[in-house]
């Protein structure tokens, strides 16, 4: 029997879902699950996709993250169904690299990637109680090329501003969905996330002919109509969805 593969967006998940552990936030998950499905399975692969390297170094919550998995992974899930007792080999895992391949990708956290082409909203602001006092006033007209006030400077606020960025998450989860479905011929997949990004490989997999569970991560969220509406009619029983 194949595995089940569930692909959890992990950085879109909750600070209160994560604290408790990698291990214990797939146990989490995996429970959310139908027993339906999961019976016609032997084991569960949960794979967790996030910004895991920085210049091909471990990041720190990488390096937090191992020695749970290390320590309880694999493991045992047990579960009911009809009345008749079921045990899953479940199994946790970094998702660093594509399925199927053996060298992870190095650079899927860029740290002090310059913020692009910010701007500020019009203003007045929409939740300003007296925009004529506004202790955010100073920003109303500031951007991503304004200049320092010194003319010898050739600096830009730009420059000064910075975030840290993952690259390539997204794309990789879509793309190991597609390989699962079309290449691995999975009956079923599951995908944690509320990122509208991943939608396209859920229309790829139900269009492929399997039934996608979607988890969504925050409690009582659904999916927006506007995407719902791009499921063919004959496909839409493929889809279901749930939050945690």
């Amino acid at each position: 029997m194949a595995d089940l593969t569930v692909f959890v967006d992990y950085d879109n998940v909750q600070t209160a879902h994560t604290s408790a552990g990698s291990v214990n936030l797939a146990r989490m998950i995996v429970s959310l699950l139908p027993t339906s499905v999961l019976v016609r399975y032997a084991a569960v692969t949960v794979r967790l996709y996030g910004g895991w390297r920085s210049k091909a170094n471990l990041t720190r919550l990488a390096q937090r993250l191992i020695p749970d998995i290390r320590q309880n992974s694999p493991g045992v899930f047990n579960g009911q169904h009809e009345g008749a007792n079921f045990s899953l080999r479940l199994n946790v895992e970094l998702a660093d690299k594509p399925i199927g391949a053996t060298s992870p990708l190095e650079e899927t956290l860029v740290l002090d990637r310059d913020l692009r082409k910010f701007r500020t909203k019009a203003h007045p602001w929409q939740h300003c109680t007296n925009a004529g006092s506004c202790g955010f006033g100073a920003f109303a007209s500031i951007g991503h090329g304004s200049a320092c006030g010194n003319s010898s400077c050739a600096m830009k606020l730009g420059d000064l501003l910075v975030r840290d960025e993952q690259k390539m998450v997204d794309t990789l989860i879509v793309a190991d969905m597609a390989q699962s479905v079309h290449l691995a011929k999975a009956r079923d997949i599951v995908v944690v996330s509320s990122d509208t990004d991943m939608w396209p490989g859920v229309l790829l997999a139900l269009r492929a002919g399997c039934s996608v569970i979607h988890v969504h991560t925050k409690h009582g969220w659904r999916t927006q109509g506007h995407l719902i509406r791009t499921i063919p009619n004959q496909l839409g029983r493929g889809y279901k969805q749930m939050s945690v």
